[in-house]
């Protein structure tokens, strides 16, 4: 029903429109588009908004709001493919526009024939509100007004993926800044993918990067790292030296054993946690990690009193602290926490020079 051809034209036409500020759509429709874009935890309805636009500027008989071609709504299309297919491609071609998803209706939020406002299995009303009133204004609108509601989506999606690329500020004194960046930043623990940001942050930072690669993992992602040696390895050409287990939550006995289980003699074993020992649990597993420690190098890091002393001994390096946890969430593909670090440190960068 949506031509996936006629679908990349009108997408990168749109694209070239996005410098022409006189296309766009109605004031009412601009807020509905920038609300939905704004909301947190909102990528597979960003996805969706988009797709839905799209699909209405290549078909208007195509309903915004379906899902599923199964959907009982007049108009009712695959969105999915049409996303997979052709704006997850220009995506990639772009920036991070939406979320960079590699497979983006696999959100539960996607998982219905249509979307509507009053599912009540839909946890972001924030979003979902707002979401549904712009597809249905978007389904009424004429061809003009459709295709500048596209051109402004773009728009809003490439300034985002600019902001998040701000340049880092450089110079003056960093050390009460760095300490009130992690301070903030870790405050959210994204599943943990923050902390195993900083802790890549602190090593590639104190490592010489001619001599030693650090790698970092999500833990969000255990197909991704099941045969690693822990969320941040460091390599010194192709061979490991020292693997992180990073946890955001309390550290039990069952994390240190299974780390321990997994590696292998000449692999430095590191614990890193911002939440402390498991209840109950704590002096089994400082006596585990010691008696490991008696026959290789394993060894606790408590983020909440060690990570200080790493900052007084990346001197200079540490104003390129923000940026470098910033890149390591972009890799994990954690785009919201990447952006908001960004923000963090350049608005304490702006702050401590005001």
């Amino acid at each position: 029903m949506v031509d996936h051809h006629d679908a990349r034209t009108v997408l990168e036409r749109a694209w070239v429109d996005v410098s022409n500020l006189q296309l766009r759509p109605p004031p009412a429709l601009q807020k509905l588009i920038g609300s939905v874009m704004k909301t947190a935890g909102a990528a597979g309805f960003r996805y969706l908004l988009a797709t839905g636009i799209l699909a209405r500027c290549v078909n208007p008989e195509a309903h915004p709001r379906a899902i599923q071609a199964g959907s009982s709504l007049p108009g009712a299309y695959d969105a999915g493919n049409l996303c997979q297919q052709v704006i997850v491609p220009f995506e990639q071609t772009k920036g991070n526009l939406l979320g960079a998803a590699k497979e983006p209706f696999s959100s539960k939020s996607l998982r219905y024939a249509e979307h509507d406002k009053n599912n009540p299995q839909l946890r972001n009303n924030e979003a979902a509100g707002p979401l549904h009133e712009a597809l249905e204004q978007v389904r009424q609108a004429d061809d003009t007004t459709a295709y500048s509601a596209l051109v402004y989506l773009l728009r809003l999606t490439k300034a985002r993926d600019e902001a998040s690329k701000a340049a880092v500020l450089s110079g003056g004194p960093t050390l009460q800044l760095s300490y009130r960046f992690l301070n903030r930043f870790l405050q959210k623990p994204a599943g943990g993918a923050r902390l195993v940001a900083v802790w890549g942050a602190l090593l590639r930072l104190t490592h010489n990067e001619a001599e030693a690669e650090i790698r970092v993992y999500n833990p969000n992602e255990s197909s991704e790292y099941s045969g690693m040696f822990g969320n941040v390895e460091v390599y010194a050409g192709e061979k490991i030296v020292s693997g992180s287990e990073c946890k955001h939550r309390p550290l039990s006995l069952d994390d240190v054993e299974h780390s321990l289980r997994k590696n292998k003699p000449g692999i430095e074993c590191v614990f890193v946690t911002s939440a402390g020992l498991q209840p109950g649990e704590e002096q089994a597993v400082k006596n585990r990690i010691a008696a490991a420690a008696r026959t290789s190098d394993v060894s606790l890091v408590d983020a909440n009193r060690d990570f200080a002393a790493f900052l007084k001994l990346l001197g200079p390096h540490r104003q390129r602290l923000g940026q470098c946890v910033t890149e390591l969430l972009r890799k994990m593909r954690e785009f919201d926490s990447a952006d908001e670090a960004a923000r963090l440190w350049n608005k304490l960068r702006e702050n401590r020079s005001t």
